[in-house]
C-alpha cells in the first residue's frame, strides 16, 4: 500500500507551492516599486507604499512604518508590519482614514521587508535591486476541493474596478516633468529575493500542513516578457521543517494522525511565465532532500491501508498486514520532480529506506492533490528481519519445500531480497491498490524458481 507515498508527494507539492506563493509576493512587491518616480522615493511614506502596492495587487494593504535610507550603500527601503488581506470597503478611503485590520484578518503578514538598491541607479530612474528580504513572514492558506486557494484573489491581475476603487496617488503641488517622471520611464532588475524564517499554515481536504523555519531564496532572476524563449528563469533554494496532520483510517476507524514530520532542503529552476500567453503560470523542476529521521506516515499498518490485498497474500503464508506503512527515514531521501498546474511528477526513481524495508518509487509516478488523482508504481524490498518473518510464514503455510523455494526465488530481486511490486491509482482519498506480477512472471520465464514450482506441483498431483 502507498498512502505514505501520496502524503509525502503531496507534502513536496505543497511546500513548493508555499515557496512559490512567497516568491510571487517578492516579485510583485518589486513590480509595485518599479513604477515609483524619484519624487515619490524622496517623499516615501507608508501611505504611498500602501497605494502603490494596492495598484499592483487586488488586495488591501497595511504598513505600520516605512523608512528610506538614501545615504547607506546600497540605499535601503524598510517596511515594517506589512499585511495583505482581501479587499474591503476600507480600500475606497484614504489610507489615513481607514479602520485597522482586525487581528488575524490578514492571511499574509510580513513583520519586516528590506529592499536594497543602488542610489546612483535610482538617480537615473533605474531600479536595480541588489537584495529583497522578507523577514519572518507568516502565511495562512486554505485550498478547497476544487483546488482553489484563498490567496488567489490577492494575486490575480488587478481589474479596472480594483484600480478605480483605490484612492488616487498623491501628486506634488508643482511637480515638473523632471522631478516626477512617468512610471514608464523606470527600468527594473533584481539580483536576489529571499524569505528568512517564514511560517505557513495550509489547510487542504481535511489535512493541515504547518511549515516552520522556511528559508527560500530566488536568484539568477532572468525574465524578459518580450523574449521568454531565452529569458524565463529563476533559481530557487528551499529549506524548511513541515508537519502534516489529518484524518487517517487506523484500526478500521477514521482518526486524527500525524501524517508526516520532515526536515528538507532543495534547489530548483522556475519558469515563472507561460511562454505562449506570457501570463503567470510557474513551472518548477526541483531536487529535494529529506533528512534522515524525517517521518513519512508510520501511523497505520498495511492491513489498515489495503486489508483485502493483504488477505490474498495470506493464502501463501505472506503476512504483511501488521507491517507499518512508512516511518522514520533511515537514510536521506532524494526526490527529483517537476511541478506545474498542481501536478507533481517524478523525473527519476526515488528511494526511501524505512526501518523494516525500503521503497523505490518509479520515475513517471505522479499525483495531483487538487484534482484528487494519482498514479504511483513502487517496489517494496524487505529488510533482513522482515524477510525472515515472511519466509517463516511461507514455511508454516505448508505449501511444500519445492513450492516455497520457487515462490521465494520468483519474489527475489537482483540482490536476493524478497520484493513486492505494487501500483496505486485513482483517487488519493480512496486509492485503487493492486500488486503487479510482471517481474514474477519474468523471473519464472527465465527459470528462476520455475523448476522448484513445477517439482512441487508434480508432487501434489
Amino acid at each position: 500500500s502507498v498512502p505514505w507515498a501520496g502524503q509525502g508527494g503531496a507534502l513536496m507539492k505543497r511546500l513548493i507551492r508555499a515557496g512559490l506563493i512567497l516568491g510571487i509576493l517578492c516579485i510583485l512587491l518589486l513590480a509595485a516599486g518599479a513604477g515609483l518616480s524619484w519624487w515619490i522615493l524622496r517623499k516615501l511614506g507608508t501611505d504611498t507604499w500602501v497605494e502603490q502596492i494596492e495598484r499592483a495587487l487586488p488586495c488591501r494593504v497595511e504598513i505600520a512604518d516605512a523608512k528610506l535610507g538614501l545615504f547607506s550603500s546600497p540605499a535601503r527601503l524598510t517596511l515594517k508590519g506589512l499585511k495583505l488581506a482581501p479587499r474591503d470597503a476600507e480600500c475606497t478611503k484614504p489610507v489615513a482614514q481607514r479602520v485597522p485590520l482586525p487581528e488575524g484578518a490578514a492571511p499574509i503578514h510580513v513583520p519586516e521587508v528590506v529592499l536594497e538598491a543602488r542610489l546612483e541607479d535610482l538617480l537615473n530612474r533605474r531600479l536595480n535591486v541588489e537584495k529583497l528580504r522578507l523577514i519572518s513572514p507568516q502565511v495562512s492558506e486554505a485550498i478547497d476541493a476544487q483546488g482553489r486557494s484563498t490567496l488567489e484573489p490577492l494575486f490575480r491581475q488587478p481589474t479596472q474596478a480594483d484600480v478605480a476603487a483605490a484612492p488616487p496617488a498623491p501628486q506634488p503641488a508643482a511637480a515638473s516633468a523632471e522631478s516626477a517622471p512617468s512610471s514608464g520611464s523606470f527600468s527594473f532588475s533584481m539580483k536576489s529575493a529571499s524569505i528568512e524564517g517564514g511560517s505557513l499554515r495550509i489547510e487542504n481536504a481535511g489535512n493541515t500542513v504547518q511549515v516552520t523555519g522556511l528559508d527560500f531564496e530566488l536568484s539568477g532572476i532572468d525574465l524578459d516578457p518580450a523574449n521568454l524563449a531565452a529569458h524565463n528563469k529563476v533559481t530557487a533554494k528551499l529549506a524548511a521543517a513541515a508537519v502534516v496532520t489529518g484524518q487517517a483510517r487506523i484500526g478500521g476507524a477514521k482518526r486524527e494522525a500525524r501524517l508526516a514530520d520532515v526536515r528538507l532542503s532543495g534547489i530548483g529552476q522556475i519558469a515563472p511565465l507561460d511562454p505562449a500567453s506570457g501570463r503567470w503560470r510557474p513551472s518548477t523542476v526541483m531536487k529535494l532532500t529529506l533528512e534522515p529521521g524525517s517521518v513519512l506516515a508510520g501511523h497505520m499498518t498495511m492491513g489498515d491501508a489495503a486489508g483485502k490485498e493483504m488477505r490474498k497474500l495470506l493464502e501463501y503464508g505472506i503476512d504483511l498486514a501488521p507491517v507499518r506503512v512508512g516511518g522514520p527515514l533511515q537514510e536521506a531521501a532524494v526526490v527529483e520532480g517537476s511541478f506545474q498546474a498542481n501536478r507533481f511528477s517524478l523525473l527519476s526513481d526515488a528511494r526511501f529506506v524505512f526501518p523494516e524495508y525500503e521503497v523505490a518509487l518509479k520515475r513517471g509516478s505522479y499525483l495531483n492533490a487538487a484534482a484528487d488523482t494519482h498514479e504511483v508504481e513502487l517496489r517494496l524490498s524487505c529488510g533482513p528481519d522482515l524477510q525472515g518473518r515472511l519466509q517463516q510464514g511461507l514455511v508454516k503455510a505448508k505449501l511444500g519445500d519445492s513450492i516455497t523455494r520457487g515462490l521465494m526465488k520468483a519474489l527475489a530481486d537482483e540482490r536476493g531480497r524478497m520484493t513486492f511490486d505494487i501500483e496505486s491509482e485513482g483517487s488519493l482519498s480512496d486509492p485503487q491498490i493492486k500488486p503487479k506480477v510482471d517481474r514474477i512472471l519474468k523471473n519464472l520465464v527465465r527459470g528462476e524458481g520455475l523448476g522448484d514450482l513445477l517439482q512441487g506441483l508434480l508432487k501434489k498431483l
